[in-house]
């Protein structure tokens, strides 16, 4: 198969210690990586197990959203983590695996993808990336389980979302699905280990580098809407809105959505 992901292609290419390295469930089409993923936690899988497929039936994003996720044109993939972190720390991973696959996409196709805040990936200012962060209790403890999909191929996004959305082969000759994922994964096992010996402050600087969203006006929809400049993000990942009429508000991920004014970045 053109562009496979079989991980007799992309095993070779890993630098890890541990990601990628022991349970890896391959199959050509899965409801959802995530959900996989997270039985594989509570059967007591190690950390570093991932689960990718070539194509999901119900992928999911941030706020129940739908992922499409066509055969053959994306990376669909989830990591199951067991990280040594305190339990309020455990969102901030969400911003590892964020910062992990914009540095692929830029090692292995040259393509500056930004973070758009919390987690999605945009490139010219349509989705390129969609990250979804789910935790799990397992008889080992807290599992966190970082499902991933990037729009790789044309055809990886349904036509009425050609406005917003985005794949890499649009804009570049894009890099192998194998070579992608080997990518990820090693920045990935790094930004964890950082996270771990000292937390935010030690993915801050790379995510403030890799942030489209700071410096920018926004409107924040949720129970409420506000629209202010994106000042900063604070040490537990809420981000810092200061409206017009001088108040700092910190907004946290879990019920909001955050769009730049002039467009979705």
């Amino acid at each position: 198969m053109q562009d496979s992901i079989s991980p007799t292609l992309w095993q070779p290419l890993l630098t890890t210690r541990r990601l990628g390295r022991a349970i890896n469930h391959y199959e050509y089409t899965l409801t959802s990586t995530n959900i996989t993923a997270k039985e594989l936690a509570k059967q007591g899988a190690p950390h570093g197990s991932i689960c990718l497929c070539e194509c999901q039936t119900g992928g999911k994003g941030r706020l129940g959203r739908v992922w499409s996720s066509p055969e053959g044109k994306g990376v669909w993939i989830s990591v199951l983590l067991r990280p040594n972190l305190k339990p309020e720390q455990i969102p901030l991973i969400t911003f590892c695996t964020a910062m992990a696959m914009s540095r692929a996409i830029r090692q292995t196709s040259g393509l500056d993808a930004r973070i758009k805040w919390p987690n999605d990936l945009v490139y010219d200012g349509r989705k390129l990336c969609g990250i979804l962060l789910e935790m799990v209790v397992t008889p080992q403890g807290m599992a966190v389980i970082a499902g991933t999909g990037l729009n790789v191929h044309r055809g990886a996004y349904p036509d009425d979302l050609a406005d917003r959305a985005i794949a890499m082969d649009e804009v570049c000759a894009a890099p192998s699905r194998s070579a992608i994922i080997a990518a990820y994964l090693s920045v990935l096992e790094e930004a964890v280990a950082q996270l771990e010996r000292e937390g935010f402050a030690g993915i801050a600087e790379d995510y403030r580098a890799q942030s489209i969203t700071l410096g920018s006006q926004v409107q924040v929809i949720g129970a409420a809407t506000l629209t202010g400049f994106a000042e900063d993000i604070d040490e537990t990942g809420a981000l810092l809105v200061r409206t017009e009429d001088g108040i700092l508000h910190r907004v946290l991920a879990g019920d909001v959505s955050v769009r730049g004014v002039m467009g979705y970045v």
